[in-house]
């Protein structure tokens, strides 16, 4: 047996050991809501999450300590955004399940999130006249897609090399093309790739979108906030966020630690991967980067779309880093659901959904309202100079 091979059974054999201790067991309470314009059946990890979708915020008080519970909560964040820190807290003293909740409908209480929300799922209930709308506007439009890590082996799997939604936007007849960054390069590798090919297509008559997904949002942000001058974005109108881990990812954070670093030198090794490309994208370096950067220009639309899974509701492949992300509070798999949102920006929550956007049944048609969204922005901006 060669050693490549040996080492591939051990690799085999700490995956499933390390697969084993991520489980854990949380309540699986049944729940049935409305939330954010979404019907929400599952099971969650509390009591207080029942009562929370159920009752508090449908305006009923029927259990008094509960209410005064939530209640207290609000009146400490009264019109705050809690960050990350914030919402570890809330974890810890409520739940999971809760503080990803409190941060989406206070994400709602901001008036551009709650107008772009409804206008997703006011298009997406009305999916034909969105399409026949965006053909309308094919022509004014060119849509760059940058692509997520390791895209060339396993983008056809994960969806991270875009080629449904550019077929799906090739079929809308509006002109895209994939940035082909490299498939295993750093933060940085990634922006100065992006950076060429920005200063390439701008030279094109047309505005342009940039569109990114995990591990390409924080090198589009630092693209947009950094090494792109204002002078130099005229053509650029719009950056679609898809849960881009904008301050680093804490999974890689935890498999640089031992024993399980044993598992990060094994897959790096047979993969024939960079190590201190992979550290890039952690929590500790992301962080001081997403510190470093100034704001992006405010000519720009910056949307993110947020998953938001309850533990009943996680994918197949989101399942066990949440599990080991729990200390962090709500994720969605690979990075704090806080830490996803851009600076100057609104947020669409995609209820249901974890980093794996790609498992949700409706996500074609989901693509096409997305890039609506994105669009209707750009023409507010150019009529009234405000996102709305």
């Amino acid at each position: 047996m060669n050693k490549k091979f040996s080492h591939f059974y051990l690799f085999c054999l700490i995956i499933i050991f390390f697969s084993l201790a991520a489980c854990s067991t949380s309540p699986k309470i049944t729940v049935e809501a409305k939330f954010l314009g979404e019907e929400i059946r599952t099971t969650t990890d509390s009591s207080l999450v029942k009562y929370y979708l159920e009752s508090y915020l449908q305006g009923k008080n029927s259990a008094p300590d509960l209410h005064k519970k939530i209640d207290k909560l609000y009146a400490q964040y009264n019109d705050v955004i809690p960050t990350s820190e914030d919402l570890k807290n809330i974890s810890e003293e409520y739940s999971i399940d809760f503080s990803a909740l409190f941060l989406a409908h206070n994400l709602q209480k901001i008036e551009r999130n709650r107008k772009i929300q409804n206008d997703f799922n006011h298009f997406l209930n009305n999916i034909n006249s969105t399409s026949l709308a965006l053909k309308n506007a094919s022509n004014q439009y060119m849509v760059l897609f940058v692509p997520g890590w390791n895209y060339v082996e396993n983008g056809h799997l994960t969806g991270s090399d875009f080629a449904i939604p550019r077929q799906l936007v090739s079929d809308l007849n509006i002109e895209n093309y994939l940035v082909k960054v490299p498939s295993n390069g750093s933060v940085t590798d990634v922006a100065n790739h992006l950076f060429n090919k920005i200063s390439q297509y701008s030279r094109y008559p047309k505005d342009i979108i940039i569109v990114g997904a995990s591990s390409a949002g924080p090198a589009i942000h630092l693209v947009l906030a950094d090494k792109l001058k204002v002078d130099h974005q005229s053509n650029i109108k719009a950056w679609l966020n898809i849960g881009g881990i904008l301050r680093g990812s804490p999974i890689i954070d935890y498999y640089q630690q031992w024993p399980q670093s044993l598992i990060f030198n094994i897959i790096v090794w047979l993969k024939d991967w960079n190590k201190e490309k992979i550290y890039s994208m952690s929590a500790k370096i992301s962080r001081k980067r997403f510190a470093m950067l100034g704001d992006i220009n405010n000519n720009l639309v910056v949307i993110n779309y947020m998953g938001l899974s309850l533990s009943g509701q996680l994918s197949k492949y989101s399942r066990d880093n949440y599990s080991l992300l729990t200390p962090e509070g709500p994720n969605d798999g690979l990075t704090p659901i806080a830490d996803i949102i851009a600076p100057n920006s609104s947020t669409i929550v995609a209820i249901g959904s974890d980093h794996f956007f790609a498992e949700d049944p409706r996500i074609n048609e989901k693509t096409i309202v997305l890039l609506k969204v994105v669009i209707s922005q750009i023409e507010n901006k150019k009529r009234s100079g405000k996102v709305y």
